[in-house]
C-alpha cells in the first residue's frame, strides 16, 4: 500500500538510501501506519551505505517471498557488481532489476512475484516498461550467472596460490592437499548456508567463512592454522578492520553445525 507525506499528502517512495516525498522532498526515517505504528515490512529502515541498504532490501523481499539462498546470493552478487561500477541508479531499482534477473532463468512465476512486490514498495514499473528499466543495468552487470560453487573456487585457487600457504602446505608430506581444500570448501558452503549476515558484500562473506572453515580444517589436521585474517585482507585487498569487526560479530555462531557435514 502506498503511504502519504504527512506534510503534502502526497506520495512517500524509496530513493537511493532514504525515504523521500516525491513532491515536497521530506525525508523520513521511519513509514507509518494508519495505526501510527512503525511498519517495515515494505520500508526497511535506511541504513548508512547505499550497498548495504540496497542488500538488505533484496535479504527482506526474498524472506517475504519465501525464496531459497541460491536467489539471494545470486541477486546479492548481481547488485554489488552494479554498485561496485559506480553507477548512481535508484537503490530500489537496482534490487528489482537484481532479484528479476536472479530469478529469469528459473521460474517466470518469480519474477511475476518480484515485480508484484517492487510496486507494492513504491518502484514505478509493470510489465510493460520492465524491460525497459532492466536494459539501463546490463551494460553494468559482468556476472550473467552466478555460482556460489564456482566463486569459492576462484577465491580458493587464489588463496592456494599464495606462496606462504603454498609452500607451509606442502611442508607436510603425507598431507592430501586435495582433500584439504575440498574439506575446507564444503564448510564454507555450509557456513554461508547456515549463517547469515547483512550490510557486507558477498566477497567479505566468502573470505569470512574461509577463515572460520582453514581455521577448522587445518586443526582437524592437528596443523596450526595459517589463514590468518591479517594474511586475508592483503592478499585480497580487504579492510582487516572491516573484517575483523565481522568477524566478532561470527562469533557467537556455533561450529558445530558445520560438524554435521
Amino acid at each position: 500500500m502506498p503511504y502519504k507525506c504527512s506534510e503534502c499528502g502526497s506520495r512517500v517512495v524509496f530513493d537511493n538510501e532514504e525515504y523521500v516525498c516525491e513532491k515536497c522532498g521530506k525525508i523520513f526515517e521511519e513509514i507509518y501506519d494508519h495505526q501510527s505504528k512503525p511498519f517495515f515490512h515494505n520500508f526497511p529502515k535506511p541504513f548508512a551505505s547505499k550497498r548495504s541498504s540496497i542488500l538488505y532490501i533484496i535479504k527482506d523481499v526474498c524472506d517475504r517471498l519465501d525464496f531459497n539462498s541460491t536467489i539471494l546470493n545470486d541477486a546479492s552478487y548481481i547488485a554489488e557488481s552494479i554498485i561496485e561500477s559506480g553507477t548512481r541508479f535508484n537503490g530500489l531499482e537496482i534490487a528489482f532489476f537484481s532479484l528479476y534477473s536472479a530469478c529469469k532463468n528459473l521460474n517466470p512465476f518469480f519474477c511475476e512475484m518480484v515485480l508484484k512486490e517492487f510496486r507494492s514498495m513504491g518502484l514505478k514499473v509493470n510489465e510493460r516498461n520492465c524491460m525497459r528499466i532492466l536494459s539501463r543495468f546490463w551494460k553494468y552487470y559482468s556476472y550473467k550467472s552466478f555460482n556460489l560453487s564456482s566463486y569459492l573456487n576462484f577465491l580458493l585457487e587464489s588463496l592456494k596460490s599464495n606462496i606462504f600457504v603454498r609452500e607451509y602446505v606442502r611442508n607436510f608430506y603425507q598431507l592430501n592437499e586435495n582433500i584439504l581444500w575440498s574439506k575446507i570448501k564444503l564448510y564454507c558452503l555450509k557456513f554461508l548456508e547456515d549463517y547469515r549476515f547483512l550490510g557486507e558484500s558477498l566477497k567479505v562473506k566468502c573470505i569470512i567463512s574461509i577463515y572460520v572453515s582453514c581455521n577448522r580444517v587445518f586443526r582437524s589436521f592437528g596443523l596450526e592454522n595459517p589463514v590468518t585474517l591479517r594474511l586475508l585482507s592483503k592478499h585480497f585487498c580487504l579492510d582487516f578492520n572491516n573484517l575483523r569487526k565481522v568477524l566478532d560479530k561470527v562469533t557467537v555462531f556455533s561450529y558445530e553445525g558445520l560438524a554435521k557435514v
